[in-house]
């Protein structure tokens, strides 16, 4: 009779236990967790599993214990405690060894490279989620050009950009990194964009969703944290963008600045055109003065008060809220 035990690691101990099972099962440690747990057979530790939000991963299994339904044990317990904290919609990584065991489970691949399993949970699938967006569209979808932007605020250099993307293509879309991660909020974020757009009657604003440029495709992106599972993670978020946005919204080409400061963005340009060849576009970056004009460096204005500056590299929409009381509030 089964006397397993749950436990949240708390503790260096706990976390060297952790790790010795991950080494043993040929995986290694992830920084991005927000909580971890091993499994206990009475006080034999048997298993372990961790959570980034709503992203499960790093499960690995005692090999005496494998094949003794263990990994249903720990994704009925996962799925219970997800919904307590009214997370319906989750996201699986594993290795590729694991696919008979998630496939027999509640879960839908969503991707498979050499590395890494990526499922999700079947509530609302990535079909489901994108073909809710395509019907939000009113533009034909016959030449469609694409951009994924955060947008951190929107900054002329990011409206040229758009601009120019726009006059080769029938339909611009514009993904708009939905998390919110970044200094202003994605409600801002979304209504500047939309704003400083308006004068484009053939571009639309849409939600990048979970699948894209996310806690669960690429944590990276949003710590600027360049480290051994980087590069899988970009992989798969262009992947996914290839496989089910490009598909779905029939595009043709993605859009991109170029990218000379942060050293995250250039390589995940580089990984773009590794992986889209031709229809990757990259725009030179729009500067003031031999300055490159980028969403850090407006923030670092802001919080100098340099508004006159802010005035002439930003749209009048991102200038009327930096210089607001709410937007002032961001660095007080």
């Amino acid at each position: 009779m089964f006397n397993y035990e749950i436990k949240s690691c708390l503790f260096e101990s706990d976390f060297a236990i952790l790790k010795s099972l991950l080494i043993k099962e040929g995986l290694s440690f992830d920084t991005y967790v927000t909580e971890s747990f091993l499994l206990y057979d009475q006080n034999l530790p048997i298993a372990t599993f961790s959570l980034y939000h709503h992203v499960i991963k790093m499960i690995a299994i005692k090999d005496s214990y494998q094949g003794q339904n263990i990994t249903t044990y720990i994704m009925n317990y996962l799925t219970s405690y997800l919904t307590e904290k009214g997370i319906f919609k989750y996201f699986l990584f594993t290795k590729p060894s694991q696919k008979y065991i998630f496939d027999a489970l509640d879960f839908k691949l969503i991707l498979e490279t050499q590395e890494v399993l990526f499922y999700e949970n079947k509530y609302q699938s990535i079909e489901d989620t994108l073909n809710d967006l395509k019907r939000q569209i009113d533009l034909p979808l016959n030449d469609v050009g694409s951009i994924v932007m955060n947008c951190n605020p929107i900054t002329n250099g990011h409206l040229y950009l758009i601009e120019k993307a726009s006059k080769n293509h029938e339909t611009l879309l514009i993904f708009l990194v939905e998390e919110n991660e970044s200094v202003f909020s994605f409600d801002v974020r979304y209504q500047l964009i939309k704003e400083a757009t308006k004068h484009l009657s053939n571009v639309r604003i849409l939600l990048s969703t979970k699948y894209i440029i996310s806690k669960a495709t690429f944590p990276s992106y949003f710590m600027k944290d360049i480290n051994t599972h980087t590069h899988a993670y970009m992989h798969l978020d262009i992947q996914v963008f290839i496989a089910y946005f490009m598909k779905t919204f029939n595009i043709s080409k993605r859009y991109v600045g170029e990218e000379p400061l942060d050293p995250m963005t250039h390589l995940y340009n580089e990984t773009m055109h590794q992986l889209l060849g031709k229809k990757l576009e990259i725009i030179p970056r729009l500067s003031n003065n031999h300055q490159v004009i980028s969403a850090s460096y407006i923030r670092q204005l802001a919080k100098n008060k340099a508004f006159d500056e802010i005035k002439l590299l930003v749209p009048k929409p991102t200038y009327d809220y930096l210089i607001s009381k709410e937007g002032q509030a961001l660095w007080t």
